[in-house]
Parts: structure tokens; sequence; C-alpha cells
């Protein structure tokens, strides 16, 4: 069941869906207390439950996209998962699912079909295309989005050559799911104001280009005439590569003239460049002190370089792995990593939530669960018997 505690306490949602976008969106509402339960088919269920390091042939992903979450294993090939699936729905707040359009409408779950019997519902469908248009029904990962909607051309540096590169992260992925997770949220406020259940859409695409276009879409914004060209905000940052290391920096109206002094720079002194208005206005005239500057760090120790920098008090960090936040004094003192202990998977480490709420607060929850590990239970509170349980499982319903 879930948690006695956070915001989503006593939201029912049923989850349909597979691999990131889908399961982390639900993940994030089981995190915030409502009882999620994952519908998985048989025999294997979700496709991420085997990939990335495994421990017993549990994913430790998998544990971290459906952590939280009960697991029930329904065929909905057959009458008896169909209908069973229906009985769910019907006691749920929200149904989610990352099916093509085409495949609710053969199950009969979609939401014209569900609506009338079921006004409350919030009901979410998580395309890659979206549900219209020539690509409705074509299949979308992670990588063919970042293609497609113009995430891999924008990471193309002038530091690297200029070439388009894909973010080495599931990153469509996962902005679709904090999309998603927030649109429910929203959709479950405008019901308790009395508006009732709605559908909510939402594709791969339409999120990554919202995501992309406030400071990716550069010269594109302004229409017409008379618009002058100023880099975007990614474009005025850059690495800096040091003797033993890598390191980012910028200065600030209050530290520009410091870094100048002490990295060197004769284009700095240029008072065009004075605050950041002219310093965005002369991107020609940066260029040329990001080249000094990069010259006069080549060879610093890249700590004592970050400290000097430090000094002057321009914003700078060094590059990093993940595994450097593992101890790192302020990742402990917010507790943003955690170990739990997972009874197939043992000791893992996890993200934990990322916001806290002071009126609501989270408990840790149950870890990711097992395929179907809760089945039984589910179909029990939903009025299912023992025998009859035992004759869906013999006729395959239940895998």
């Amino acid at each position: 069941m879930s948690t006695t505690a956070g915001p989503l306490r006593g939201i029912r949602v049923v989850d349909l869906s597979t691999i990131v976008a889908g399961p982390m969106a639900t993940q994030i509402m089981a995190d915030q207390g409502a009882d999620v339960i994952k519908v998985e088919a048989p025999p294997r269920g979700d496709g991420t439950r085997h990939l990335g390091p495994c421990r017993n042939g549990y994913g430790a992903a998998f544990h971290i996209y459906n952590r939280g979450k009960r697991s029930v294993m329904l065929d909905l090939k057959t009458p008896d998962g169909i209908e069973a699936l229906r009985k769910l729905i019907a006691r749920a707040d929200v149904l989610l699912h990352n099916y093509r359009p085409k495949v609710t409408s053969r199950l009969g779950i979609d939401y014209t079909s569900l609506s009338e019997a079921h006004p409350d519902l919030i009901y979410v469908a998580i395309s890659g295309f979206g549900e219209e248009g020539p690509l409705a029904e074509r299949p979308a990962f992670d990588h063919i989005l970042q293609c497609y909607t113009g995430f891999a051309a924008s990471q193309a540096r002038q530091d690297s050559g200029g070439k388009p590169a894909l973010a080495a992260n599931i990153v469509c992925d996962k902005l679709t799911a904090m999309t998603a997770s927030q649109a429910v949220t929203a959709a479950l406020f405008a019901r308790a104001r009395g508006d009732g259940g709605q559908e909510v859409k939402l594709s791969m695409l339409g999120s990554a280009i919202a995501f992309l276009w406030p400071d990716a879409a550069g010269d594109l914004h302004l229409q017409g005439d008379g618009a002058e060209w100023r880099p975007n905000l990614a474009d005025r940052v850059r690495l800096y590569h040091f003797r033993n290391g890598s390191g980012t920096f910028n200065g600030t109206d209050a530290s520009f003239a410091a870094l100048v002094e002490k990295l060197g720079s004769q284009t700095g002194t240029d008072p065009r460049l004075v605050n950041a208005a002219g310093r965005s206005a002369h991107p020609e005239l940066m260029k040329l002190v990001e080249a000094e500057w990069a010259e006069a760090v080549s060879g610093m120790d890249v700590d004592e370089g970050l400290a000097l920098i430090a000094s002057t008090g321009a914003p700078c960090a060094k590059v990093r792995s993940l595994g450097d936040l593992v101890g790192d004094e302020q990742v402990d003192a917010m507790g943003y990593l955690r170990l739990v202990d997972h009874p197939v998977a043992g000791s893992i480490r996890e993200p934990a939530p990322a916001a806290s709420f002071s009126a609501t607060p989270l408990d840790e929850g149950p870890p990711g669960p097992t395929l179907g590990e809760h089945t039984k239970t589910v179909l029990a509170e939903l009025g299912y018997d023992a025998a009859t349980i035992a004759t869906m499982r013999q006729a395959g319903a239940l895998g």
C-alpha cells in the first residue's frame, strides 16, 4: 500500500508504462505517497528489469525507477486480464500509459471508453512523437528523439569541433517523466477544485522541444526585422582545461575585472565588457578573452587555479565524476544520496527524492517490486477470492 506520508497519500495510480518516461513519472508520485500499482505483462515484465547493473537478476536502475510501487502481473491479451485491469481502473485516481495510440483502443482502455464510467479519472497518455501526424505510430527511443528534436545538434560546441553529440544520458525520457508527474499533480489539483477528471496528453517530442527552446533556439525566437543577435546562455559558458583536470567559471559584473587582473587579458580591459549587457553584445571580444584565459589556466594545477578564480568571487567548479558525489560533504549534508537494502539486489545507492515537504514529509517507502510480487494481494483487494485467483493463474491471465 501507499505510505501514510507525503502530499499524494491516498491517491491510487495504475501504471501501465514501461522503460523510463512513464515509470519515472509514477516513481516520483510513489515517492510522494501515492499507491502506484505497476501492471506488467508476462513472462518478463518491464524490459528495464534486467538492464544495467544487476545482482541476483534484479536491476538497480529498475529499482530506482519503480521503488515504492506494487507489481501486478496481468496478461491483457486475455479476457480475465482485461477484466482485472478494468476493476483496478475503477478504483484508481490516475491511469498512466505509454502505449502507442492504437493499442488502447484495441484493448478498450482509451479515454473515450473509460471517461463516461469514470468521470473523475485522470488519464495520462505518454507517446513518442504525439498522437497525431505522420510519425504517431513510429517507435521512439531517447537517442532517436535527441536527434530529431535538435538536442544532439544543440550539443555542438566550438571547443569540441562543432560536431553534434548525443547527451550520454536518457535525457528526453527523464524530462518527459518530470513533465508528466507535474501534469498529473496539476490535473489532480483541478479535480479537487471541482473540474473533474480529464485526459492529459504529452509526448517526448513536445517535452523535449519545450525543454530546449527557451535557451537553445537562438535567433529562431524573434521574427521579422530588427532583431539583434545575442549568444545564448549555453554559448556563453565553456570548459577550461587545466594542467591536470578541467573546470568551468565565468565572470559576473562583480568579479569580471578581478578575473582579468588575476588571469590576465588585454582584451578584458575593454570598457565595452564592463557589464553583462556589454559582454553579451560583444561575443567576438569575449571569445578573445576566453582564449586568453584558456591559455593562462592551461599550465595551472586545477585545484590551485580554481581556488585562485574563486578568490575573485567568480562562480566556478571542477569537472567531477558521479563517483565524486559519493562522500561529498555538500551532498551528504543534504542527504541527496542514500543506501537502501533491497531484498533481492542487496545494498543499492540511490538518489533521494529531490523535493522535500515540511507539512507532508516523505517516507522512504518500499523497494522496487519483484515481478508480480503483489498480484495476489491487489486482486484480493478487488474482491477476487483465492480459488478465482488460482483459476486465473492456471488459465494464463496472471502469467
